[in-house]
């Protein structure tokens, strides 16, 4: 099979998992849906309360939360889209030909890219376009830059997915293991609501959470300087010793290591099925 036909299979199966996904009405209420209407209840909530100089507020602060909740998702489209595939002997047929199984998991990697980066333009629109969220002087690189980290940080999910989907054995109990995983992780970081506990560094979403609020909200430099203790109010937290470019590298680690581990273990789940 040549390089060209492999690209097309991977594309058409990318294609086919999107037209799936954008025909389930679950997909728009968990994927966009909720966080849009948490956003804007945010905005009318805490707008109004002022956190520190500059007008920075408690809902800018905030969309950093309702950013990273919306790509959390990534983990249980993934986990889903897969368990779909146990359920329907996708597998089992692959087998089979020279397809491979490796083509799904490249294919299911690239629709959920796809439609995390509209997840992403929808929710940053909203958030900056309409709803006015306060980013550092208005400094469209640090927006990009920030909407990259939530990108990475979405990517990094689907390998909690994967783990997810070689054991769940339908395609509903894939979607309420992954919200077992994705609430209370949310919270134990504090990207929804902040509190001081060293158990927020063991959560992937802090990492994310932290290194956008410090570049984008309080223009922070990813390259000199560092990451801010865990804190109630970031605006007020001590600086570590750690290179603020550290949190990426905890992100990038947690794409691969989980990744790894979700293709392996999913192979072995699935290897006779």
């Amino acid at each position: 099979m040549s390089f060209s036909q492999q690209i097309h299979i991977i594309n058409t199966i990318a294609i086919k998992n999107l037209r799936i996904k954008l025909r389930n009405y679950q997909t728009f209420l968990y994927s966009f849906g909720f966080p849009l209407l948490f956003t804007v209840l945010f905005y009318f909530i805490f707008k109004p309360i002022t956190v520190a100089s500059g007008g920075i507020t408690v809902f800018d602060l905030a969309v950093s939360g309702m950013l990273i909740y919306s790509a959390s998702f990534g983990t249980i489209n993934a986990a889903t889209s897969l368990t779909a595939e146990k359920e329907r002997l996708t597998l089992t047929r692959l087998d089979t030909t020279p397809v491979g199984r490796a083509k799904i998991f490249i294919g299911t990697l690239l629709s959920e890219s796809f439609f995390l980066i509209i997840q992403l333009i929808l929710m940053f629109c909203i958030s900056y376009g309409l709803l006015g969220a306060h980013w550092y002087d208005k400094n469209l690189y640090l927006l990009l830059l920030g909407f990259f980290i939530i990108y990475i940080f979405g990517i990094s999910t689907l390998g909690i997915g994967i783990i997810i989907s070689a054991n769940a054995k339908s395609a509903n109990a894939a979607v309420g293991f992954s919200m077992m995983y994705v609430m209370p992780i949310l919270f134990l970081s504090g990207s929804m609501i902040p509190f001081e506990n060293p158990i927020v560094y063991l959560c992937p979403p802090f990492w994310a959470n932290q290194l956008y609020q410090q570049v984008v909200i309080l223009g922070d430099d990813i390259w000199s300087d560092t990451l801010r203790l865990n804190a109630q109010n970031i605006i007020n937290a001590k600086f570590s010793t750690l290179p603020l470019w550290g949190s990426f590298i905890v992100i990038l680690i947690i794409l691969f290591v989980t990744t790894f581990i979700g293709i392996k273990l999913f192979q072995r789940k699935t290897l006779n099925q």
